[in-house]
């Protein structure tokens, strides 16, 4: 018999399923594409950014929405120890500005490659094109306890899979082209678990009347600030890209989550930009009157002087005002198929964080994505999928010769 199955081959999964097998166990990773971590592959733009190596309390700075969740898992597994996991399974790193870790060849075709070949050194039986329908419940019990998991192949044809246990490890409904469609939710809602709302995180802002010129462009150690109903709610400095679908960059992204929250709220939602964050007012004013001609190109990239002369002469403020207060009202989020990752699933209310087991099933454990933890992007995303997959495998495997 099956001793445990893992459905979803993403990140979380992997490490979950590769764990119990390395402590003896039988173990069925199922996967409803053709092969594992596609959405891995295209993370960090292909590069892979694996983990974010600060401490728990930087950390968890940027852990949404309650990171105390996280918190054992963790400890249990920090960015520290997926650096070694990495390395001892053959895959060199290199540690980039940010605390942030990539693979050494900057190819996260190299990561997914690492990772399955472990899943095959431990004994893990993968079956791609595998699509979970429901799980079948046994309610006889004092308390529930699934029966069996209905799949379905390619064709349509179902079968049962049947094990001692199961291990939810499905994503969200992110970048969806790589299988991450929501299906984890309606499978936890079956067992009785209920799911936090789900909305796009680490999405674009695309502002009112886009000044399309602006596409392409890169701005570095700018400021970039959030206003809902004209009240600022946080401010990030960094790197903002101006996209085909709006404001991004990793400061754009850091802000999404607050601004998407804020909009599904019916709030008005403004982004100001600074490009001179390091001057007051008063510095950058002084600066320009000394210029007897100041030139903007001094000021700002050549590409970014058109669409500031138009935003100067639309808003009717001076070049030194807009220089520090380049307003742009909010009217929609990019939606779910360029969302970098899910907020909200299943409710960590209802799992053991400390193992990562339902507290309503007897024989249910979750990991990843399609719980109700997100986190900002650099690396802290992928770190929570290891982290909490890496748990759940070893305390599962830890009790299992007990349960059983």
């Amino acid at each position: 018999m099956i001793d445990l199955i893992v459905i979803g081959a993403g990140p979380a999964g992997m490490m979950a399923a590769g764990t119990a097998a390395e402590n003896g166990y039988k173990v069925l990773l199922i996967e409803k594409m053709e092969r594992v971590g596609k959405k891995l592959a295209i993370t960090g733009k292909g590069r892979c950014n694996i983990t974010n190596l600060k401490d728990w309390d930087e950390f968890s700075l940027h852990v949404h929405p309650n990171p105390r969740y996280l918190k054992p898992a963790f400890y249990f597994f920090p960015g520290s120890a997926t650096v070694a996991f990495f390395n001892e399974i053959g895959l060199p790193t290199v540690l980039e500005r940010g605390d942030r870790v990539y693979p050494q060849s900057q190819r996260s075709i190299d990561v997914i490659n690492a990772l399955r070949m472990w899943l095959e050194r431990v004994g893990v039986m993968l079956e791609p094109h595998q699509k979970a329908i429901r799980f079948e419940m046994n309610t006889g019990e004092k308390r529930s306890k699934i029966a069996g998991l209905v799949a379905a192949n390619r064709y349509g044809n179902e079968k049962m899979l049947v094990a001692r246990h199961y291990l939810l490890a499905t994503g969200g409904m992110s970048y969806p082209a790589t299988g991450s469609t929501g299906d984890g939710y309606a499978l936890a809602l079956g067992t009785g678990h209920t799911i936090a709302p789900v909305f796009p995180s680490l999405v674009a802002a695309l502002p009112v009347d886009y000044d399309r010129q602006l596409e392409g462009i890169q701005l570095k150690n700018v400021q970039l600030s959030l206003f809902t109903d004209g009240i600022r709610r946080c401010t990030e400095e960094g790197e903002v890209f101006f996209t085909d679908l709006g404001i991004e960059g990793p400061v754009g992204l850091r802000l999404s989550r607050q601004l998407v929250v804020a909009m599904d709220q019916g709030q008005r939602a403004e982004l100001r930009l600074n490009l001179k964050p390091a001057l007051t007012r008063e510095q950058l004013s002084a600066r320009w009157k000394k210029e007897a001609a100041p030139l903007l190109r001094g000021y700002m990239p050549a590409a970014l002087v058109e669409p500031f002369i138009r935003y100067v002469r639309r808003a009717g403020v001076t070049e030194v005002e807009a220089m520090q207060d380049w307003r742009f009202a909010v009217a929609s989020y990019g939606d779910w198929a360029r969302a970098v990752v899910t907020a909200g699933g299943v409710r960590m209310a209802e799992v053991d964080a400390r193992t990562m087991r339902s507290r309503l099933v007897d024989n249910l454990s979750f990991a990843g994505e399609v719980l109700d933890i997100d986190a900002d992007s650099g690396g802290y995303n992928l770190q929570i999928a290891f982290s909490t997959g890496r748990l759940a495998g070893a305390k599962w495997a830890a009790t299992a010769q007990y349960v059983f």
